[in-house]
């Protein structure tokens, strides 16, 4: 019997903490009831929606921007539809009516922006035309064309020779028209959406025509679609966690008191988040998962310290103020680790980051609560186990021998073997985490299966048009009228070019289009007059032509009424990180080196501007997180400790956790947006947890031992079998994930439990390895 051990001592201040929430356990479990029941009403007014807007990092210049002309160019949201016949072209009748009724539908869905809404059939698409009554700007599809072959041939000509209709709104090849609506942020509803188009595809595809939907909206919905079955993994999750609790237990306290735990702070947590009006999002709820299982975890730990000090003094009550007393400190400082790794999410400016990083981390300080306060009173209510059972678990032949196979690298000079590959992996995986992406790295396929209906949609209209994605660049008068001269607007006219050439745009559209095609009806509709007018007489009588011919605010996606502000609108097949940064990059050469007297040119509008700047944000958040996370387990743990080799002890496992999870996500094209980013977060937290309470149990060991490998060898026969539970506990928590159809929620399941496994393996080889080689002097602080 080891020194001191069975005998009396003096209480620590932890210890004192127990026995007095033990002595006054009724008024402790009232207050902590009241919360719950103030939490839980909150929680049950959470709602799981996607609000677009908090995608948005509102200080960001292209986000100013897109607020502040959005009402003039539309929603970055913009859904695409493609109608293909299978056997010859598009002018026929049937197709131009499906077409027509597609796009009459898409005004009807909830969260449309009819002045967005543009196709092949809607009246926004003009024909310009010599008419017995002069220039007429008329629908390319007006009322009063003939449904007959010869309006039809007449719709194709008209098709044919006005510039910016084939390429977007029919494809090259004739077989395929293009329908585009936007839809506003705050008003579309993802599951109606994915309602109504699938009873578009059911009515309108038949045995000549495909119906495909692309773009952010239709992405959405699918995601909503699936999203069902996240509930059926939830339930398998728990049933296969409380066998697990079960088998390592052997009580029924064992199965229902971790859960307590983990359900309380849960209904905290959820409640917090409801509180503060925040919704979430279907992508991020393997997070909340995560925090559950960690919540379980800790109650693992601290309950298999109580039975194992049960066993020592064989006092309910002397067991539970020794076993919660001496963990309470290690727990406290994994936690708090983890909510500020948590927290440092929310240094972005996107708001998404920001209350997913206020209420994540709210949720995990609870867990200080629901674990070493509320445990401690739940068990001091009933009976402990049987003695037998609690041998049986003490023995665990299973995690005995992994943890004994764990200890041997770590004895002798084995160590240094584990210390080398250290440095290996740290060199390898950090050389491959430099080339980690921040972004898509491949348009869609980062949340879906690439043989997605989604994906596949995505890839046959970018195989037949400019593109789905758009990028807005706002030409901003600086005078009345300052879009309205010939130098202006040849300005333009070498930017749209220049994109073309240049910049990957698939193609672009302005209204110069439009003025070169007016002009040249002119001059008798001769091909060479296809150009600007210098004259600003001409300009005036274009204009007056365009206001009169246009409904209003039909040319606002173009120009404004008074010509003060235009667009330059380039579409791209794909909306990859290195797409969107060339992309900008090329347009800023542009400016920088064509300064106007009369304008300014401003990005980025679209998608690509908004992604553009979501993936500024989320780079600069990741890698300010990191630094801080580091510093402060760093800090933390050598105040806890009081020696610096016990914290470098601890950092080198969550760099070993940090540069796995980079490799990890590379080799797999797991892209770091701003979904994956929270992930990646809770993930680098992990390591920590274990070395934390394994360390804290070496020095525990080590101030009765005075040896360290005799305290290695303890605390992993004893905190590292626990550890060993709680990693496969932690697994079982999220494997389940890779069954999902959801790709990215797969992949995070798939990166999470790996890294559990690995994690663990890396502390129970590389803390003992490293305690042995610095020889810390520990000196805890007395809690």
């Amino acid at each position: 019997m080891r020194k001191g051990r069975t005998a009396l001592k003096k209480r620590k201040l932890l210890e004192r903490y127990i026995a007095f929430i033990l002595k006054h356990r009724w008024v402790v479990l009232l207050a902590i009831l009241l919360a719950s029941t103030f939490f839980g009403y909150q929680a049950a007014h959470l709602r799981i929606a996607t609000d677009f807007i908090s995608f948005y990092p509102p200080k960001h210049p292209y986000i100013e921007l897109y607020n502040q002309y959005r009402h003039m160019f539309g929603s970055a949201n913009v859904l695409v539809c493609a109608v293909e016949v299978k056997e010859g072209d598009v002018y026929n009748w049937e197709t131009l009516d499906k077409v027509g009724r597609i796009t009459q539908e898409m005004l009807t869905i909830r969260g449309s922006n009819p002045m967005q809404l543009i196709s092949l059939t809607h009246p926004k698409l003009k024909d310009v035309k010599v008419t017995s009554w002069g220039i007429a700007i008329q629908p390319l599809l007006g009322p009063g064309i003939s449904r007959d072959e010869m309006g039809l041939k007449r719709f194709k000509e008209a098709v044919y020779k006005n510039p910016g209709v084939r390429g977007f709104y029919v494809s090259p090849d004739d077989k395929t028209a293009a329908i585009y609506a936007g839809f506003w942020e705050e008003g579309v509803n993802p599951i109606k959406l994915y309602e109504r188009l699938e009873q578009i595809r059911e009515r309108e595809e038949d045995g000549k025509h495909n119906i495909y939907f692309s773009g952010y909206p239709a992405l959405y919905s699918y995601i909503y679609h699936l999203a069902p079955q996240v509930y059926w993994v939830l339930g398998i999750t728990a049933l296969v966690l409380a066998a697990l609790l079960f088998y390592y237990f052997r009580s029924w306290q064992g199965v229902v008191f971790p859960c307590v735990s983990a359900g309380l702070s849960a209904v905290w947590g959820l409640g917090f988040a409801s509180l503060l009006g925040y919704s979430l999002d279907p992508l991020i709820l393997v997070v909340p998962l995560v925090i559950t299982a960690r919540a379980i975890s800790h109650s693992v730990q601290c309950m298999a310290r109580y039975h194992e000090e049960y066993l020592r003094v064989g006092e309910q009550r002397e067991a539970i103020i020794r076993g919660y007393g001496e963990l309470f400190t290690p727990a406290s400082l994994s936690i708090a680790t983890d909510a500020i790794g948590v927290l440092l999410i929310s240094v972005a400016t996107i708001p998404l980051m920001r209350h997913l990083g206020f209420f994540a981390s709210f949720w995990i300080l609870t867990i200080v609560v629901t674990v070493p306060t509320l445990s401690p009173l739940l068990l001091s209510l009933v009976r402990p186990p049987r003695r037998e059972i609690l041998e049986r678990e003490h023995r665990g032949k299973i995690y005995d021998r992994i943890a004994a196979l764990l200890l041997k690298p770590s004895l002798g000079r084995g160590r240094w073997v584990v210390l080398c590959s250290v440095c290996l992996i740290l060199i390898v995986c950090g050389a491959m985490a430099s080339q980690l992406k921040v972004g898509d790295t491949e348009a869609g396929a980062s949340i879906l299966f690439p043989d997605h209906p989604y994906n596949r949609s995505f890839r046959f209209f970018n195989d037949n048009f400019v593109g789905a994605t758009q990028m807005v660049i706002i030409a901003e008068g600086k005078e009345e009228g300052g879009v309205k001269n010939y130098e202006t607007l040849r300005l333009m006219e070498d930017f749209q070019r220049y994109m073309e050439e240049e910049g990957g745009a698939g193609g672009t559209l302005t209204f110069t289009n439009m003025i070169k095609s007016i002009y040249r009806m002119f001059h008798e509709a001769h091909p060479k007059w296809y150009l600007l007018p210098r004259s600003p007489r001409y300009l005036g009588q274009i204009g007056h032509l365009i206001r009169n011919s246009a409904a209003p605010g039909e040319m606002d996606q173009y120009v404004d009424y008074d010509w003060n502000n235009a667009t330059i609108t380039c579409y791209y097949k794909d909306y990859d990180s290195d797409l969107i940064r060339e992309t900008l990059a090329k347009a800023k050469e542009f400016i920088d080196a064509n300064p106007s007297e009369k304008v300014r040119f401003r990005l980025a509008g679209g998608l690509i501007g908004i992604l553009a700047a979501v993936n500024e944000e989320v780079e600069y958040s990741y890698w300010v997180s990191l630094v801080v996370v580091f510093a402060a387990v760093f800090v933390l743990c050598m105040l806890t400790f009081r020696s610096i080799k016990a914290g470098i002890v601890l950092i080198v496992p969550l760099a070993i956790s940090q540069v796995l999870s980079e490799a990890f996500m590379l080799v797999k094209g797991i892209d770091l947006n701003v979904n994956s980013l929270p992930v990646a977060a809770i993930a680098v937290g992990i390591g920590i947890d274990y070395g934390i309470y394994l360390l804290s149990r070496i020095a525990e060991e080590y101030s009765v031992t005075g040896d360290y490998a005799s305290s290695n060898r303890i605390a992993l026969e004893t905190t590292g079998k626990a550890i060993i539970f709680t990693a496969t506990t932690l697994v079982a928590g999220v494997i389940f994930w890779v069954f999902l159809d959801l790709k990215f929620q797969a992949e995070m399941g798939l990166l999470l439990g790996l890294l559990m496994l690995l994690n663990m393996v890396a502390a129970l080889t590389i803390i003992p390895s490293l305690v042995l080689t610095l020889k810390p002097k520990f000196r805890t602080l007395k809690l």
